[in-house]
């Protein structure tokens, strides 16, 4: 078994790993979506699309740099040997002795935090943000159980991976947009405003949009819970 010190280390050495991750993401998305925002402004000038262009790759090269040198840590190489280890693989089995209405408990409770949001039906960029990320976990908590009741669990993971998208969309202009503020010296202030003024326009719209998928997803939630009830109560048994 691994002991909780090295499992600790574990968890933090994945957090850096997933956040090394990512960076590069978040660097490639936004390189794509302001070049993308660029290229419909025909009023911008030459000199400043090429800075523009010159420094959104120069932050792409320098995510995957980090990237690459945090693989290269003897720590990481550790890591991949321990999360692969025999040890590791042991403590992820599923007991035996763990019944089906077990499972789909622990699955439901883990919706806590994202129904209490749901309920909320949050329209505002942080609100939708801390949704997003219950429902990340819901979700992968829903996954473990997608062949109970599959007819609700496919409508909800659908309902469900529609507002991620939407949410996630929307979180990515918004971040878009602090780095333009935040690189406005450097970007130059005319080429800064006219995209400042497009990603506000954008903004709304999606984050509308976004608000009204998430809305969707607690009805079919509720399906989901209504059709897996009597598994959850015992009523019916089976193993996990």
């Amino acid at each position: 078994m691994l002991d909780v010190r090295c499992a600790r280390l574990m968890r933090a050495d994945l957090r850096s790993f997933a956040r090394s991750l990512a960076l590069v993401r978040e660097a490639d998305v936004r390189r794509d979506l302001l070049l993308e925002l660029s290229s419909s402004d025909p009023g911008l000038a030459a000199v400043d699309l090429r800075r523009l262009v010159t420094m959104l790759e120069d932050r792409c090269l320098e995510a995957r740099s980090s990237l690459a040198r945090h693989v290269a840590e003897p720590g990481f190489a550790a890591l991949a040997a321990a999360v692969q280890s025999e040890s590791a693989i042991a403590d992820l089995r599923i007991r035996p002795d763990v019944l089906l209405g077990d499972v789909l408990r622990c699955v439901n409770d883990s919706w806590k935090k994202a129904v209490r949001r749901l309920e909320r039906e949050p329209t505002d960029t942080a609100g939708l943000h801390e949704l997003r990320l219950a429902l990340k976990h819901g979700r992968y908590a829903l996954e473990t159980v997608a062949d109970v009741v599959p007819d609700e669990v496919s409508q909800l993971l659908r309902r469900l991976r529609m507002a991620q998208e939407a949410i996630g969309e929307h979180r990515d202009l918004v971040l878009a947009g602090h780095w333009l503020s935040s690189n406005a010296s450097a970007l130059g202030g005319n080429l800064t405003r006219r995209l400042l003024v497009e990603v506000g326009r954008r903004e709304k719209r999606l984050r509308v949009r976004a608000a009204r998928r998430a809305h969707q997803v607690l009805p079919a939630l509720r399906r989901w819970q209504k059709g897996t009830r009597a598994l959850r109560k015992g009523t019916k048994t089976g193993r996990s």
